[in-house]
């Protein structure tokens, strides 16, 4: 079971993955933060495998501390960046940012999922 920590300021969005990704047999949702302060508070507790961060949480800069974080007290853990940004777009800021993966916030519930998955076998593999 792959344990996913949530990071998103969009209630909508945030509410929508986390019942998507509980609806598979391999992934639970540990956890769910609406602001970098929040998610910062939270993670270490949740020790995810995966956190799925909003790339604008509401500014690219407390995204960017939430990996700084991540990458600081949980390397084993994966980032999976999300935006409603163009793909193009968020792919460079996913490899600028230093993120593991990317995905738009317009994907499926499948598409979600399978990226979820994908971050965590390059994490193990790392």
């Amino acid at each position: 079971m792959l344990r996913v920590f949530i990071a998103d300021d969009s209630l909508g969005f945030g509410t929508l993955a986390a019942a998507w990704l509980e609806a598979t047999d391999d992934l639970e949702v540990v956890g769910t933060a609406r602001s970098a302060h929040e998610a910062i508070a939270a993670l270490g507790e949740a020790a995810p495998d995966v956190v799925v961060l909003d790339r604008l949480l509401p500014q690219p800069e407390h995204s960017e501390e939430v990996l700084a974080h991540v990458r600081a007290n949980l390397p084993a853990a994966g980032v999976l960046l999300v935006s409603g940004m163009p793909d193009e777009e968020l792919a460079g800021q996913a490899r600028t940012a230093g993120a593991d993966g990317h995905v738009s916030k317009a994907a499926n519930a499948d598409a979600l999922a399978d990226a979820v998955r994908r971050v965590a076998a390059v994490r193990r593999g790392a």
